[in-house]
């Protein structure tokens, strides 16, 4: 039975969870269904657009921090190749067809590389979950408050998300750190005027991945 091919760019369209693909200089070259339909935007709005001209911060917000946290976020992947996921984000957007009007939103955006053939991030994929009805049911409950015990669960889980971002941001910290001390290294064995007196020893350095291969017998 023959294996029919798969419509990628049909497949990404259909996604239910909002999608947009940036390039990496952060502009929107893509955006699925659900991305429009969750924003209230048409496709010729977004698609060519600097992500963060797209979407700015609510000016009307003095503590609106979204894009601070989501452009850390995306460098974080050009940076190092990795997914990134945030804590939930308070992220108000523009209103379609009102100019300065923005609307309370929150998310739960995950930003995926996708590499090229070099190994260098020649996409990222911005997937977000529209959590705002969650964060407004509380105000739809009896008296417009939580019990005492769904506010300490909601506390925890929200404090549990911050943390695993923290935690998150100190690994890869962490693992830059190793990886330019390995490269350091490597350089140091390269020039080591060890080897010149080792004709039977092959180098091979590859730094881009951090690594170094020596062959022979010492």
């Amino acid at each position: 039975m023959t294996t029919p091919e798969i419509d990628h760019a049909a497949l990404f369209a259909a996604t239910p969870s909002p999608c947009l693909v940036l390039d990496p200089d952060l502009v929107i070259v893509d955006v699925n269904q659900a991305a429009l339909e969750a924003t209230g935007r048409i496709r010729s709005d977004l698609v060519g657009q600097y992500i963060f001209d797209a979407f700015p911060d609510n000016p009307a917000d003095p503590d609106s921090d979204g894009v601070q946290n989501l452009d850390a976020s995306l460098h974080r992947v050009l940076a190092f190749g990795e997914r990134d996921t945030l804590a939930p984000q308070k992220y108000d957007i523009p209103v379609a067809h009102r100019p300065g009007a923005f609307e309370e939103r929150w998310w739960s955006p995950i930003n995926t590389p996708v590499l090229g053939p070099d190994g260098s991030v020649a996409w990222i994929l911005l997937r977000v979950e529209d959590v705002t009805a969650f964060v407004r049911s509380r105000h739809r409950r009896p008296g417009g408050k939580l019990s005492e015990r769904e506010e300490a669960m909601e506390a925890e889980l929200y404090a549990r998300a911050r943390a695993l971002q923290q935690l998150n941001e100190e690994l890869r910290m962490a693992h830059a750190r190793e990886r330019q001390v390995a490269i350091t290294l490597q350089e140091a064995m390269l020039h080591s005027p060890d080897l010149a007196r080792h004709g039977n020893v092959t180098v091979r350095y590859r730094p881009a991945i951090g690594s170094l291969n020596v062959c022979g017998d010492w």
